[in-house]
């Protein structure tokens, strides 16, 4: 008998790759017969069924391994039924009794499986299928199959872009969520599937919201996403639209830099980190000009807010960060002084070698200076 065995396998061994699927399927389940294999396999039910794992021994219990030798793409409409019976409470305190288990499982294993999902979630949207098809091996979380049943048939429309979004590989539960979180449409998938994960979205969000005051995507900014802009430079781009506060000084000779764009194209023109200072200006800390005249090179001014003192002179600087000639220099601090800035630096530099060190200065010398008094 052990002879007649050992050619059967060597036999199967050579011949596997051409066997029909029904003749290997028949060959390996009669092979099995003789092989240590138990019903029971709870390591790869668990592998399998991931956090599905106690709605599958709930309703297939000892034959759970029916499940995980199940093709994929009939598996997962098990996983679909699993996670809505889920869901619906099937499975709290008694569970479903033997008849309704059996009834189930006759259904499972018997049924089309546009029929199983019908009759399991009272209709079958169109995409539905294909999508959970594409799910691969394993489990998802119940929400996942619920929630995608939930967008799938109160917009049937949206089965192509989802299924176009997974053409490249298995959808993620993170498209999913994001497909249920942006707005319903063909639109709202294509911005979907350029994130990520919902955790990059989310981020994103929080700036988003604080640079516009909405709690959603725009509709022009879902459509310039879906055109190919990334969510990272639509953001950094909403964040340099933003205007500085209206310029303290006014001059023809003066060019106001009005917003972020304006600060990096200057930082390009003059070779330097202007750009890095957009934060300060949408604030009024500082105010950034450009000083031109007919006769002699282009100067970047910078100017800073002193409150309750006004604006001094906080930097002026050529091309590449190059100092001003004496003359130069001259001639700008005048003419910032007709506009009422001080040339001469802030208040507080001016005065700080006039201060004692605020750490040695002790209350009861306040006191006793005002006693004095």
């Amino acid at each position: 008998m052990h002879a007649n065995l050992s050619h059967r396998i060597t036999q199967l061994i050579c011949d596997a790759d051409s066997m029909s699927p029904a003749s290997l399927k028949s060959e390996l389940l009669d092979l099995a017969q003789h092989c240590q294999v138990v019903p029971g396999n709870r390591f790869l039910v668990r592998a399998v069924c991931r956090s599905l794992e106690g709605p599958a021994s709930a309703v297939f219990g000892p034959l759970a391994l029916l499940l995980v030798m199940t093709e994929p793409r009939r598996r997962q409409v098990y996983f679909a039924v699993l996670a809505r019976l889920e869901a619906d409470g099937a499975f709290v305190d008694q569970g479903l009794d033997e008849a309704a288990r059996a009834d189930l499982l006759s259904r499972l294993v018997l049924s089309r499986n546009e029929d199983i999902i019908a009759q399991t979630y009272g209709s079958c949207p169109a995409g539905f299928l294909p999508m959970i098809s594409r799910f691969g091996e394993c489990g998802r979380r119940s929400q996942i199959y619920t929630g995608l049943f939930q967008l799938l048939e109160a917009h049937e429309e949206l089965a192509k872009p989802l299924l176009a979004a997974c053409q490249s590989g298995p959808p993620s539960d993170d498209l999913i969520e994001l497909a249920q979180a942006l707005p319903p449409t063909p639109t709202g998938v294509q911005v979907a599937a350029r994130f990520d994960s919902a955790r990059d979205y989310e981020q994103l969000m929080r700036p988003y919201e604080a640079i516009t005051g909405a709690a959603e995507l725009s509709e022009a900014h879902l459509q310039r996403i879906a055109r190919g802009e990334s969510p990272d430079k639509l953001l950094e781009r909403l964040y340099l639209d933003l205007p500085f506060p209206p310029p303290a000084l006014t001059s023809p000779e003066l060019e106001h830099i009005a917003n972020g764009h304006a600060l990096v194209r200057a930082a390009r023109e003059f070779s330097n980190c202007l750009g890095s200072f957009v934060a300060e200006a949408l604030k009024g800390e500082r105010q950034f000009y450009i000083w031109r005249r007919a006769d002699d090179a282009d100067v970047v001014v910078s100017i800073g807010n002193e409150p309750p003192f006004g604006w001094y002179l906080s930097e002026a600087k050529l091309a590449r960060n190059a100092g001003l000639p004496r003359q130069l220099r001259k001639e700008l601090k005048s003419f910032l002084n007709t506009l009422g800035v001080r040339a001469e630096g802030s208040v507080e530099k001016l005065i700080s070698p006039y201060r004692e060190d605020p750490d040695l200065l002790l209350i009861d010398d306040v006191f006793d200076l005002d006693d004095a008094a």
